[in-house]
């Protein structure tokens, strides 16, 4: 693959969203990942609950696209050989388990510097590497609320609104934080420096609210309503679809003339009558008219159904014609494309171990044989 990492080689042994995902976006720059998983322990991700059919779910297919995939039993010293000697010949480490299970395995970062002085361990963790929390387990939710994000979203009066683990919006943000870390790395670790670079999902979270903290505010969520707008909330439509209107001071008095037909009382109340009584693109396009902003609510369905048409990055196609989980950002000259599905369980094992590790294929039927390594079946 061409593309600015071009030539780096990733081991990804992360799991869910985070490292999956910062992995997802190295491979899109060009990289070629690997992602590991033990014949014990397959990456959760691939049976989460979700819509779609047989085989792998949704979730993994999406932040796995672009990658080969190996097995390789870490726990087991053989295992643990065979890692290493891959390391040896690698340039970066994604990982994002439980603080102190790498030391566990024996391939923490001094144990990796060993065998390849360069190279770039990415630790991704919910609390980062030190601190009194690092080894505290955390999910999406009280990441989230541990970071001021779970307090700043509701409505007021309500209780603290989390995401949901179909989201998980610290994961999102811990992962495009890291490739760009990984990315930014890569050039010294080629000069012989590498290092380990420690991300921590609830500060990443908390940087993005700090705007919040510095103003000093006490957590108290608005739901729609933001004091910079005269009027700022979504109506129900007369065909059941939601439309979110935002309307300036200044615009007050042009609302005012535009929903005259509808019953005395407070314009909030005015406007919400006047726009249940027309169709979402009507009111939309009646609003849109007086300069006033209004878009549709879409959900899922309705947003994918625009692709090509109001946005062309965020979901892409694969060879075969499945959509994918596409980039957030694109290059002009060279764009990223994707290349292949996620790999099924153990499909590249004995292509990597070969190409990579220098293992002879007696070499590589003997380490299945012993239940070291994972292949898919011929």
């Amino acid at each position: 693959m061409n593309g600015p990492l071009a030539g780096c080689r990733v081991l990804d042994l992360g799991i869910i969203t985070a490292g999956a995902a910062t992995s997802a976006m190295l491979a899109d720059l060009g990289a070629q990942v690997i992602k590991v998983e033990s014949p014990g322990y397959h990456d959760p991700f691939r049976r989460w609950s979700g819509p779609g059919g047989a085989g792998d779910s949704p979730f993994f297919r999406f932040t796995n696209r672009n990658k080969q995939g190996i097995g390789i039993d870490i726990k087991r010293p053989e295992g643990r050989a065979v890692f290493m000697r891959l390391v040896a010949r690698s340039d970066v480490v994604v990982e994002n388990f439980r603080r102190g299970v790498l030391a566990k395995l024996g391939i923490d970062y001094p144990q990796l510097r060993e065998v390849r002085p360069s190279i770039i361990l990415a630790s991704l963790s919910s609390h980062g590497e030190f601190g009194p929390d690092a080894e505290r387990v955390s999910f999406g939710t009280t990441l989230e609320a541990m970071s001021g994000l779970a307090a700043e979203t509701g409505y007021d009066g309500g209780t603290p609104t989390v995401s949901g683990r179909d989201l998980n919006y610290p994961d999102q943000v811990v992962a495009i934080f890291a490739a760009g870390m990984v990315a930014t790395a890569w050039p010294a670790a080629q000069g012989g420096q590498g290092v380990h670079l420690d991300l921590s999902q609830r500060e990443l979270t908390s940087f993005l609210l700090g705007e919040r903290f510095v103003q000093g505010a006490s957590g108290q969520p608005r739901g729609n309503v933001d004091p910079l707008y005269a009027l700022q909330d979504c109506y129900a439509a007369r065909d059941h679809a939601w439309i979110a209107v935002s309307v300036e001071q200044r615009q007050l008095s042009s609302l005012a003339a535009l929903v005259a037909d509808s019953a005395v009382g407070l314009m909030q109340d005015r406007l919400a009558r006047w726009i249940a009584t027309r169709t979402a693109e009507e009111a939309v396009e009646a609003l849109a008219a007086l300069g006033i902003a209004a878009a549709p609510v879409g959900d899922g369905r309705a947003v994918a159904q625009r692709r090509g048409i109001a946005w062309r990055e965020a979901i892409g196609m694969l060879p075969d014609g499945s959509l994918a989980k596409g980039f957030p950002f694109q290059f002009e000259e060279e764009p990223m494309r994707l290349m292949q599905p996620a790999p099924s369980i153990g499909q590249d094992t004995a292509q990597v171990l070969q190409e990579v590790g220098g293992y002879t294929p007696q070499e590589i039927a003997a380490l299945r044989k012993d239940g070291v390594i994972e292949c898919a079946d011929a």
